[in-house]
């Protein structure tokens, strides 16, 4: 069906309410009431694992218009614009700057409405002034309230499912691969910085490593508070910092920016193909920690696993890349860029103008790093790191490949170019 032909609804017509936020910035509080900010809303979720909040007086001023309640959509207006995200159950919370509150009426689907907000047909109308041609930097609630929206009435409940159940499986391996990188991360932390089986050793108490694991670590801590045995030296000694490469300018190759980075997680983007310019260089096995503010404190940082093998990806300048020197695991050096201790010395080793500060790589080749006497010590932690990061890999992949789905059925469940039973079969393949 061609787009002239869709019948559609504009956003007025389909909710019973439209409210823009309250134009005052809320006292910012280490707890209290959640305020919704746009760096919550990413990829169609509300991610509050890092949450803000205000006091119950500013609370309650931004809540006068409308309080946010489980199935209202929040729509952002402007840096960045278009990012959605329904409102779960049991989330008390105000809207931030920047964003719009839509409430669905009775009769509508909030979770279909949800899914035709990113749909190319809307996102289209959102993005573009069709007077101009030009994009736009900003919607206005007149505009929004005009926006029209794909209806398949007897539908539009069975689409939302469909393209949900997508969404559904890729949030549930983003939380899988949560949990593995935790445990990778508890385990080099426990071996390698609280020396845990040695502290245990030392007290007698009983072992809780399997007895192989358990003979890997000396008795003691010595007089410097490191294993005995072990030496305390500096981290260039386990980790190459920006390690050489060599590729062509004009060749293209695989392609990382700043932005393709993840704050929380080891995986980036799926890179792009560029020409090779200028910028950092990496392979599979690298680190990539962002060094520019507030990209670092942001918590920008990525394991490079996606390319093909011996493949020399590049990327921005603003990368410090890191690489474990054999025979320390490559993990090992994504498992330092995420450690706090580590990070905080890169933040405070920040310098340069307000707004444009970088992390010194000297101050991260100094950084104290405990060395074992044994190198089966790091064989062994290779071992139980290899099938983590594996299934980490595994996870993602098959997260790219249900998003190309989600972005192949979406627009034609919009458009009528297929059903919702061909869209569940295609589901079914991937799901």
């Amino acid at each position: 069906m061609s787009a002239d032909k869709i019948p559609t609804s504009t956003i007025a017509e389909m909710c019973e309410l439209v409210v823009d936020c309250p134009h005052f910035t809320p006292a910012w509080t280490d707890d209290g009431y959640i305020v919704i900010r746009n760096q919550n809303i990413r990829n169609g979720r509300l991610d509050l694992t890092s949450p803000s909040f205000t006091h119950r007086e500013d609370f309650e001023r931004r809540i006068r218009r409308a309080k946010p309640q489980a199935g209202d959509i929040v729509i952002t207006r402007e840096a960045p614009m278009g990012e959605v995200c329904l409102v779960p159950d049991g989330v008390e919370c105000c809207l931030g700057q920047r964003q719009v509150l839509l409430r669905p009426k009775p009769n509508v689907d909030p979770e279909y409405l949800y899914c035709a907000l990113q749909s190319p047909f809307v996102r289209k109308q959102i993005f573009w002034n069709e007077g101009t041609g030009s994009t736009v930097s900003n919607i206005r609630i007149p505009v929004m309230e005009a926006i029209e929206i794909p209806r398949w009435p007897k539908e539009e409940s069975a689409i939302a499912a469909t393209i949900i159940a997508l969404d559904d499986k890729m949030e549930l391996n983003q939380r899988m691969n949560e949990t593995l990188e935790h445990q990778a991360r508890a385990l080099f932390r426990d071996w390698f910085v609280d020396f845990g089986p040695v502290k245990a050793r030392q007290a007698g108490d009983a072992p809780y490593l399997a007895p192989d694991l358990w003979s890997l670590f000396p008795d003691r801590l010595d007089d410097d508070g490191v294993p005995e045995g072990w030496t305390l030296g500096s981290l260039d000694q386990l980790i190459e910092f920006n390690p050489r490469e060599k590729l062509t300018k004009g060749k293209d190759a695989p392609y990382l920016d700043m932005a393709s980075l993840p704050t929380r997680g080891s995986g980036a983007d799926a890179p792009a193909v560029r020409a090779f310019t200028s910028g950092s260089k990496f392979r599979n096995g690298d680190a990539l920690l962002a060094r520019i503010t507030p990209c670092l404190e942001n918590g920008k940082t990525a394991f490079v696993d996606g390319l093909a093998e011996d493949a020399i990806g590049w990327g921005s300048t603003e990368f410090i890349v890191m690489r474990s020197k054999s025979p320390v695991p490559p993990q090992v050096a994504y498992l330092i860029a995420r450690d706090p201790e580590f990070r905080g010395t890169a933040i405070r080793s920040m310098s340069g103008t307000s707004g444009r500060q970088r992390a010194s790589v000297n101050a991260l080749t100094a950084y104290f790093a405990a060395i074992p006497d044994d190198e089966k010590t790091w064989v062994v932690l290779g071992s139980l790191l290899d099938p983590i990061f594996y299934k980490i890999a595994a996870n993602a992949e098959e997260n790219q490949t249900l998003a190309q789905t989600r972005d192949l059925l979406l627009p034609k469940l919009m458009s009528g170019e297929i059903r919702v039973g061909e869209a569940e079969r295609e589901v079914e393949k991937v799901a």
